[in-house]
C-alpha cells in the first residue's frame, strides 16, 4: 500500500496554552487563574496531547500522523467550545464553565446555529485556548517537531508537597490492595511488561519499581519527571518566551508579582474575574511550616534514605529557586 501523507487543516487557534506539571503540582489552582485573563477560554482538560506526545518521543507513531490528531482535536475542540456543544457542567470542577467569566454567554450559545460564520467569529475573537497538560514539558521538542505554536506554564510545587499529596491521594486508592493501575478511570500511557499494567515511565525499571511502597511509587515517579522537564527545558531555544516556570508557593504567597509575569507571558490582561477566581482558589495563602515540616517526617518515616536524600536536594534547589538555573 502506498504510504499516505497524513495532515489536517491548520490549526483554528493562533496559540495554544498549557498549564503543565506533573501530578498533583498545584496546576488545579494557576489553571482556573490563568482562564480568568482577558481573551481567553476556560480551563479544559485534555489527555489526547498528553498521550500523543510520549508515543511520539518513543517512535510509536508518526510525526504526521500525532501533528494531524493534535491539529483536528484542537480544531473539534475550538469549534465545539463556541456552539457550547461538550461544555462541562459540573459546578465543583476546575473546568466548570459555570464558574467563567463568560458563563452567560455559553448558555446563549447552546441555542445558536453551527456553520463556518462561527469559524470566523473564533478567528476574529482571537481568543487563548488554556489546556492543563501532565509532564508536557518533559517532551517539548516533539511539540516543536509537529510545529505546534505552544506556550507552557509549569507549575512547581516543592518536592514534599507536592508528593505527599501525590502519596496521599495513591495510598487512598491502593489502601489494603495489591497495586493496580487496570481501572478504566487511570487515563495516562501504560505498557504491559510481564502481563502487568505499569505506568510508561515506569517499564524500564518495572522490577523496582514494583518493590516500591507507595510514598516511594510517588517519589520515583516525582524525580523521573522532574529530571527529564529540566533537561527538556534546558534544550529549548527561545525558552523565555516559550515557557513560564511558576512555584506554587509564588503564586499563593506572591500572588500580585506572579499575576504581572503572568499577564506578561501571555501578553493578556487581568479581567474583573479575575479577583473571584483568586478568591475561588484561596489565594493569598499563609505559609504554614508546621504542617510543613509534619509532612516531611512522614515521608521520611515510609520512604527509604536512597531516596528521600534525592528528594532533600530537589527541595533545597526549589528553596533557593534554582530547580531550573
Amino acid at each position: 500500500m502506498k504510504k499516505i501523507n497524513w495532515s489536517s487543516p491548520d490549526i483554528i487557534c493562533k496559540k495554544i496554552v498549557f498549564v503543565d506539571g506533573l501530578a498533583r503540582s498545584g496546576k488545579s489552582l494557576v489553571g482556573p487563574i490563568v482562564s480568568s485573563f482577558d481573551k481567553t477560554y476556560p480551563l479544559q482538560h485534555q489527555i489526547l496531547i498528553d498521550n500523543l506526545i510520549p508515543l511520539l518521543a518513543n517512535n510509536s507513531i508518526s510525526k504526521e500522523a500525532c501533528k494531524t490528531l493534535v491539529g483536528l482535536f484542537l480544531n473539534q475542540n475550538i469549534y465545539y467550545l463556541n456552539i457550547s456543544r461538550c461544555i462541562n457542567l459540573r459546578p465543583g470542577d476546575n473546568s466548570s464553565i459555570v464558574k467563567d467569566k463568560n458563563y452567560k454567554i455559553f448558555l446563549k450559545n447552546l441555542k445558536i446555529n453551527e456553520g463556518d460564520y462561527i469559524i470566523d467569529k473564533i478567528k476574529k475573537d482571537n481568543f487563548l485556548p488554556i489546556f492543563m497538560s501532565h509532564d508536557l514539558l518533559n517532551y517539548a521538542y516533539c511539540l516543536e517537531k509537529i510545529n505546534l505554536n505552544y506556550r507552557i506554564i509549569y507549575v512547581l510545587r516543592n518536592p514534599i508537597d507536592n508528593i505527599y499529596s501525590f502519596y496521599s491521594k495513591y495510598d487512598k486508592r491502593y489502601e489494603k490492595e495489591k497495586y493496580n493501575i487496570n481501572n478504566p478511570r487511570f487515563f495516562s500511557l501504560s505498557a504491559k511488561k510481564n502481563k502487568k499494567l505499569l505506568p510508561y515511565y515506569a517499564y524500564t525499571n518495572s522490577n523496582y519499581f514494583l518493590k516500591l511502597n507507595n510514598a516511594e511509587k510517588a517519589a520515583y515517579y516525582y524525580l523521573h519527571s522532574i529530571k527529564k522537564s529540566i533537561s527538556s527545558y534546558k534544550k529549548i531555544k527561545n525558552k523565555k518566551s516559550k515557557i513560564l516556570l511558576v512555584r506554587f508557593d509564588d503564586m499563593t504567597q506572591d500572588h500580585l508579582k506572579t499575576l504581572n509575569k503572568l499577564s506578561k507571558f501571555l501578553g493578556l490582561k487581568k479581567s474583573k474575574h479575575t479577583n473571584k477566581a483568586l478568591k475561588n482558589e484561596k489565594v493569598p495563602r499563609k505559609k504554614n511550616l508546621q504542617i510543613k515540616m509534619k509532612k516531611k517526617d512522614i515521608l521520611r518515616k515510609v520512604i527509604r534514605p536512597s531516596i528521600f536524600r534525592q528528594l532533600e536536594k530537589y527541595e533545597a534547589s526549589y528553596n533557593k529557586n534554582l530547580l531550573f538555573k
